[in-house]
């Protein structure tokens, strides 16, 4: 059969495994939510829910928009929405029917991600990487958590196929009308993706020859990528503006620059504590101010600030930050929600409670050989696919996809915390390529297999 059509066998092992994901995940958050219900609540899910009660109650994301600790610039709104939609049909706060959403986004993430292999490598990958991305320990997780990583990392994955389409395809306007959009909902969920549509545009003239032949063709595309982006996000800018002076898409800009990628230079670069330099960059601030403006004028002047004048700390940080990124197995994370006695790593592993040990065990030693297996591979398969066979169009894709790693750690790092967390967005890249590395080595020894038996 050609490799651009789909057969019915492959369509029901899709079902099947999609279907096996979904239940599987909701027996597993019934489970751990039925023995501490509070697991679902990370540090960040305030940022996103808080915005969404106000707006069932308010009609209004906006919190106190005119206090200098307002909420209002907390986060960008597609994720509150989400939430808001979810709460408003089921019942407020009701975190059974909220995750059971984000389970069911996850489960179309996998089928995005089928959908690319099949474009790119046929019936055989696009299963084996739909198998990859439902057992995937950190997609498991954060989909039964009350946080963004789904959600964003569905749009990322719709931006993703979108791409492939667009260089595939004749039908060129619509697959970038699509990727625009897709980006855009991205940005909108979390505003750490702003800056990947101007790198595709660029990607896109760089390898014009591999897109169009005709300059008017590509600034067509170019255009109806960038539109529904800059539109939607100049009008959040602006509503913003409107509400709290500030024109910026979130407070990432001001606290998060000074928050955490300041604060971390001041601990790298003192020995300091995360308290001692906290204390210090309040001691450096004006005690108080009037607008929100003030304090994000100031919070970012003071990072930038104490950035660059020590940028060879940044430098550090930044590389502890890419190794957390990268190579983080994402214990902790893991820990954090499926430790049901909330013992700690430590206390799990050495605990007497056999069965609780077992669990323990079993849970490392999953995230670990998972990730170690992904990235061998991955390298395999991002090789194979460079090197051996692949039309230029799909090379193109595979430097997009390469590029966007490399995105999304560089913008990630340098960052107090730093971890595998921040891996989330591009692990359904890596499980494509682990996908496509798995595939070659099972023809390969099937090959070595007839070749023996002759």
């Amino acid at each position: 059969m050609p490799q651009n059509l789909l057969s019915t066998k492959y369509i029901v092992v899709l079902f099947v495994i999609l279907l096996t994901s979904v239940l599987s995940k909701i027996a597993l958050f019934n489970k751990v939510y039925s023995i501490s219900p509070k697991t679902v609540i990370q540090s960040d899910t305030r940022r996103y829910e808080e915005p969404a009660l106000q707006y069932l109650k308010e009609g209004t994301f906006a919190i106190a928009p005119q206090s200098e600790k307002t909420t209002t610039l907390s986060t960008t709104p597609i994720y509150s929405i989400f939430i808001a939609g979810t709460y408003k049909v089921f019942g407020e706060k009701n975190h059974h029917a909220l995750i059971t959403a984000q389970i069911i986004m996850s489960a179309l993430t996998i089928l995005i991600i089928f959908l690319i292999a099949h474009q790119l490598w046929g019936n055989k990958t696009a299963v084996i990487a739909s198998g990859l991305m439902a057992i995937e320990p950190l997609q498991t997780l954060y989909s039964q958590t009350i946080l963004s990583e789904t959600l964003f990392t569905l749009f990322l994955a719709s931006s993703l196929l979108a791409f492939t389409k667009l260089l595939s395809t004749r039908n060129k306007f619509k697959w970038a009308l699509l990727l625009g959009a897709t980006l855009t909902l991205a940005t909108m969920t979390r505003p750490i993706s702003y800056y990947l549509v101007f790198c595709i545009v660029l990607g896109l003239v760089i390898f014009k020859h591999h897109v169009t032949q005709s300059w008017s063709q590509l600034f067509t595309i170019c255009l109806l990528i960038l539109l529904p982006f800059l539109l939607t996000t100049t009008y959040w800018k602006t509503r913003n503006e409107s509400l709290t002076g500030v024109y910026a898409l979130n407070d990432a800009m001001s606290e998060t620059l000074l928050y955490y990628k300041a604060k971390g230079v001041l601990m790298t670069a003192n020995k300091q504590s995360d308290e001692e330099a906290h204390k210090e960059i309040l001691e450096r601030l004006p005690a108080t101010f009037e607008t929100p403006k003030q304090r994000a004028d100031a919070e970012t002047k003071l990072a930038k600030e104490i950035i660059l004048g020590d940028l060879t700390s940044y430098l550090k940080l930044s590389l502890s930050g890419i190794k957390a990124i990268v190579l983080g197995p994402g214990l902790k994370s893991q820990a954090m929600f499926y430790d049901y006695k909330e013992k700690g790593i430590k206390a799990g592993i050495n605990s007497t409670d056999n069965e609780y040990k077992l669990w323990y065990i079993a849970l490392i030693a999953y995230g670990l050989i998972f990730l170690v297996a992904t990235y061998l591979f991955s390298t395999y398969g991002f090789i194979v696919s460079i090197f051996k066979g692949d039309n230029i169009q799909n090379r193109v894709v595979h430097l997009l996809m390469l590029g966007s790693i490399l995105y999304f750690i560089l913008i990630s790092t340098g960052h107090t915390a730093a971890d595998s967390r921040m891996r989330t967005p591009i692990i359904p890249i890596i499980l494509l390529y682990a996908s496509y590395g798995v595939f070659n080595l099972l023809e390969a020894l099937k090959s070595r297999k007839i070749r023996n038996s002759k």
